[in-house]
């Protein structure tokens, strides 16, 4: 999950709340991820590309969590076409709606952004203004619009951080697809179909 099975991270991440408490609908996940692996055993990362330009994209899931009603941030990092970073985690707010649930996983997923742009500097490489992938047409407009909405200042101070991340050009925000989004494993359980082609979009081959 961690290290080279990005494609069961979120269903670890939830089932992992449950280890001192396991149910029997909790065992049968775990069941389920096991026959996943032994069907897919011959899976795994694959790097051969040397285009070491990164990819990033951004996905969340409002109140994906309904014990706690909290949403997912998730993120992908890819190097051309294998994945190099990935996250699955509840973020530390309630949110209210959609929007701010995505402007919050945007801004989560720029803390991975800068590191890895800096360590990009020192390999001399990603010298243009790097672009985050999001499926969320009103997150773009809300980070590139400088007015403070209504509807936007109960939003705590430091999730504008990608506005200014924005106004400072050290990043662009850019409208993915759903459909060409890979954080889309991240974040639910999805479709072997959809799992077949998020997996191969970040690497994961046989």
């Amino acid at each position: 999950m961690v290290y080279t099975r990005p494609g069961i991270a979120q269903t670890m991440r939830v089932v992992s709340r449950y280890m001192s408490n396991l149910g029997k609908e909790n065992w049968r996940v775990v069941k389920w991820v096991f026959r996943y692996l032994k069907e897919s055993s011959e899976i795994t990362l694959c790097y051969d590309s040397t285009d070491v330009r990164l990819h990033r994209y951004t996905d969340s899931d409002f109140v994906g969590d309904v014990v706690s009603q909290k949403s997912t941030t998730d993120y992908f990092f890819t190097m051309e076409s294998e994945a190099v970073s990935w996250g699955s985690r509840l973020q530390k707010i309630v949110a209210l709606s959609t929007r701010e649930v995505e402007y919050v996983a945007a801004t989560e997923t720029c803390k991975e952004l800068i590191w890895l742009i800096d360590f990009m500097k020192e390999l001399d490489k990603e010298k243009v203004t790097p672009s985050l992938h999001s499926d969320s047409q009103s997150v773009i407009d809300l980070t590139n619009n400088p007015i403070y909405h209504d509807r936007t200042k109960h939003i705590d101070v430091r999730y504008h951080f990608i506005s200014i991340l924005l106004k400072d050009n050290v990043l662009s925000l850019v409208k993915i697809h759903t459909s060409q989004n890979p954080t889309d494993i991240l974040t639910k359980v999805v479709m072997t179909e959809k799992l077949k082609t998020c997996s191969s979009s970040v690497g994961l081959l046989r």
